[in-house]
């Protein structure tokens, strides 16, 4: 019995070591900004920015809504010209209707229709920028409210090897409960993952809307080209592979609507997965072997891994409570610690927002973003191996995020339910205390989902 349990438990060791190892750079990241915040921007130091190009990739959406992105565009706040460039990947008739749409609305407006429509939103703002002529490139999505501010402030910080600007990200629809958690649990998420790794020196995130660039930064690169499915990761691999610094810029900037239905969310989730494990696939190998700092390429390495945390936790969780019935819940016992450290970490992560308030966040919201997290992990990780391995992902579109839609797909949230509820009796009636709770620990996520949307995963 000793070689199983010993096998048993260095599987789940190895699982279970990223998540933690996740958790404790996550927690340093956002006692960091806590601690330090970010600077204050001077948007007079930018005089005469020069032309700004502003790339709108649009697909299936409807006309009003593209001309409203392209009049909030027109009135951004900078000191030159600004062009607005629209690439559609729609149909002939469609467009011809948009460019009917736009005429005389003012300013310089490029309605561009792809006819070969590779790589996806990559493409589009490839195209975009080739067909563009300003000095900066902002990206923006037709349903993102973005500070009008943003790109003058972007301009100011462009010093140096800063080849882009990102604008923090928040949720601006609350109206259901699964984007009332997602809005909630966004600000602890950027003031991690952006503020607290900039404040560390290190380049922020490139985001797929409200992100300006320069464009002398973005020739150099190559843009977008030979991009894969996730646009934002993939030029961004590329400029810190190149030495460039991203910027980041704090408050309210950038106004994204986040899914409203928990099967929207797993898609939304499951998509973004695949796509920085593709971007990953495509471009460690240069990172790596680049100047950048050792620093650099083991923060993307962190960065760009944190979406399988969740599925190797759920699979610690099964194999500790499987395997117990066979090794007398001894493994239990052996890794409890490893469960007793994960969720200490969870807990100090989360205590500081929710002992403020921060955000929205409360232990409602909280509490029902982790789970939905944990219930949809194993499909994420999915996702996520089947982009490391260059596999396509079937169904990719565009997330349908407004109204109420639901995504089917196989309830593998009940299978694992039914599995978990199962291991969890079967421990306890054995008298596997520690092997039980790792059952339950695992089992609560999927008990969650079925309570309250049951309805998208049957």
């Amino acid at each position: 019995m000793t070689t199983p349990l010993i096998v048993t438990t260095a599987v789940v060791a190895i699982l279970t070591l990223h998540p933690i190892a996740v958790l404790i750079y996550d927690v340093h990241n956002y006692v960091t900004y806590r601690k330090r915040g970010i600077r204050n921007i001077k948007p007079s130091e930018c005089i005469n920015g020069g032309t700004l190009s502003v790339i709108i990739p649009t697909w299936h959406e409807q006309l009003s809504t593209v001309v409203n992105a392209v009049k909030r565009a027109l009135g951004f706040n900078w000191p030159g010209p600004i062009e607005v460039v629209v690439v559609s990947d729609d149909e002939e008739d469609y467009v011809n209707e948009l460019r009917r749409s736009l005429n005389g609305i003012g300013g310089n407006v490029k309605v561009l229709r792809r006819t070969v429509k590779q790589a996806g939103k990559a493409g589009a703002l490839d195209y975009g920028f080739r067909h563009s002529s300003g000095d900066y490139v902002l990206t923006m999505d037709v349903d993102s409210l973005i500070d009008p501010n943003l790109p003058i402030d972007a301009c100011s910080l462009m010093k140096k090897h800063v080849a882009a600007v990102a604008g923090r990200w928040y949720g601006y629809n609350r109206d259901t409960l699964v984007s009332e958690a997602v809005s909630a649990s966004m600000k602890l998420a950027v003031d991690t993952i952006q503020g607290g790794r900039r404040v560390r020196g290190l380049p922020a995130l490139v985001v797929g809307t409200g992100t300006v660039f320069k464009a002398s930064a973005l020739k150099d690169v190559d843009a977008w080209g030979g991009s894969g499915p996730q646009d934002d990761i993939y030029v961004w691999l590329k400029l810190i592979s190149r030495g460039y610094d991203v910027d980041f810029i704090d408050g309210e900037v950038v106004g994204v609507e986040n899914p409203r239905t928990y099967s929207v969310f797993k898609f939304q989730q499951s998509k973004w997965a695949y796509g920085v494990a593709d971007a990953l696939r495509r471009m460690m190998g240069k990172l790596l072997r680049s100047r950048a700092e050792a620093r650099v390429k083991l923060d993307a390495l962190m960065l760009l891994t944190q979406y399988i945390t969740p599925g190797l936790f759920v699979l610690s969780s099964l194999i500790v409570s499987a395997s117990s019935l066979a090794l007398r819940g001894l493994v239990g016992l052996v890794t409890l610690p490893l469960l007793l450290l994960y969720g200490a970490l969870a807990f100090i992560y989360g205590y500081i927002p929710l002992r403020h308030g921060e955000g929205g966040l409360n232990m409602y919201s909280a509490g029902r973003s982790s789970a939905m997290v944990m219930a949809m992990g194993l499909q994420v990780l999915y996702s996520y191996v089947r982009g490391l391995l260059g596999l396509r992902f079937r169904g990719w579109d565009v997330t349908p995020k407004g109204g109420l839609a639901i995504i089917k797909s196989p309830p593998i949230e009940t299978i694992m339910l039914v599995l978990f509820t199962l291991l969890l009796t079967l421990n306890l009636l054995h008298g596997y205390l520690a092997s039980a709770l790792w059952a339950a620990v695992g089992d609560a996520p999927y008990i969650y989902v079925h309570y309250k949307f049951a309805r998208e995963i049957l």
